[in-house]
């Protein structure tokens, strides 16, 4: 593990000297009075309040993985009990809720609104939320933390031409967003503002052909990349598709609860509805393509808890051992034989 830490440590090193002498940082920028601080490593929550994950009580195996995960990369996790839909009591569903809306898909909105209730009630400026199917890169931390000095001190998007106008705003990932989507498995931007995004070099982004295809189009026909590989582009969240890994602020987590299900009614799943929301302008904030978190699978009836089978032959899958995710460019489940495993007789045998 610390050599992992190391090594991730001297990447992202060797990428705050690389930005800091090449052409990547805006002449506006370079050429302002005085200079934005140099981009660091993300804290344990990623710079957020909180990384909160939903996991049912029952799916031990993907909280345990999300243990060894949250270790190898420095991140300090809390849970968030998943929910089952057929719990909930008539009188606390949202109004106008379809009778396709009942079961895992009410559980699933409830679970993710108790997620924002928690940051709502425990008073957190933001908070990550995550599925417990998920997988990021062992240098999360850094991949995290130059999203969060892009949005704080190069944020063409928000400001245009003066992007020192955000410099001195202390809130992490700067302070006009409800919403940041870094975990979606589809993104629809908004096609009359497609003016609206930046790009950046990520030593820790993927190469395009180990994204997903839906990313790879995005990237190449909707933002026209001609030299895509670790480059990332931020936009205005338009149409996220997919809960795997987003952020609210203590205001983003109201209007979340407020326009979808906690007290306006519910009428499709939750991912949807804010979908929806947020290409109404009720909801704004950013997204990071190609994402930093994606979706873990194993194969079989253990990918979803929404498949009520419980037969063991049909619950079958390939194991963490065999499973995958994409765009990642190191991969914190795919690396944790490497931190992990060991074989302490072979070692004796060679050193004697």
């Amino acid at each position: 593990m610390q050599a992992a830490a190391g090594s991730g440590a001297v990447l992202f090193l060797l990428y705050v000297l690389f930005f800091f002498n090449n052409d990547h940082l805006p002449n506006r920028v370079r050429s302002s009075i005085g200079n934005p601080p140099p981009p660091t490593a993300a804290n344990a929550t990623l710079d957020f309040g909180a990384i909160l994950y939903i996991s049912m009580p029952f799916r031990t195996d993907r909280q345990d993985a999300l243990s060894l995960m949250a270790a190898a990369s420095g991140l300090k996790l809390t849970m968030i009990e998943g929910v089952d839909g057929d719990t909930i009591s008539h009188k606390a569903e949202p109004d106008g809720l379809p009778e396709k809306m009942r079961g895992s898909r009410l559980g699933c909105w409830r679970a993710h609104a108790n997620a924002w209730r928690y940051v709502i009630d425990n008073n957190l400026g933001s908070a990550l939320i995550l599925e417990d199917d998920v997988d990021w890169d062992m240098n999360i931390r850094e991949v995290m933390g130059l999203w969060n000095w892009q949005l704080k001190y190069n944020n063409t998007i928000r400001w245009g031409q003066d992007v020192k106008k955000g410099w001195s705003e202390e809130c992490p990932y700067g302070c006009d967003w409800d919403e940041l989507f870094m975990g979606q498995c589809a993104n629809k931007p908004n096609d009359e503002r497609l003016d609206l995004h930046q790009t950046y070099y990520d030593p820790n982004g993927p190469k395009l052909e180990d994204n997903l295809d839906t990313f790879k189009k995005e990237i190449t026909q909707v933002w026209n990349m001609t030299q895509p590989d670790q480059m990332r582009i931020t936009s205005p969240t338009f149409k996220p598709l997919c809960l795997q890994g987003y952020s609210l602020s203590h205001r983003g987590a109201m209007r979340m609860l407020y326009h979808n299900g906690g007290y306006l009614g519910l009428a499709a799943p939750i991912d949807l509805e804010i979908a929806w929301r947020t290409a109404e302008g009720k909801l704004s904030g950013y997204t990071l393509t190609p994402p930093a978190i994606s979706a873990w699978r194993v194969g079989g009836g253990k990918d979803s808890d929404n498949d009520p089978v419980t037969d063991k032959e049909e619950i079958k899958a390939s194991g963490n051992s065999g499973g995958k995710s994409f765009g990642l460019k190191k991969s914190v489940r795919k690396n944790l034989e490497a931190l992990l495993g060991k074989n302490y007789w072979e070692e004796m045998k060679k050193k004697n």
